[in-house]
């Protein structure tokens, strides 16, 4: 039996002046995220980061456990 246990949202940020992207971490978000959702709340943090900052893309993590019945 597969149960589902998570879904989790990793948004990356392209800073200038910066090497490293900044990651920021959405833990038990819903089941399955729209694109475009998605894509939105990586808009809405480079709102809220400093000026010039970049989506560079998202991760999505799913976690899910295995049994056996």
């Amino acid at each position: 039996m597969i149960q589902k246990l998570s879904t989790k949202l990793q948004v990356h940020l392209s800073i200038p002046g910066v090497e490293k992207l900044k990651k920021v971490t959405f833990s038990n978000v819903v089941e399955n995220p729209e694109e475009a959702e998605i894509i939105k709340l990586g808009e809405i943090m480079t709102e809220l980061d400093q000026d010039g900052t970049l989506l560079d893309g998202v991760i999505i993590t799913s976690q899910s456990r295995v049994t056996k019945n």
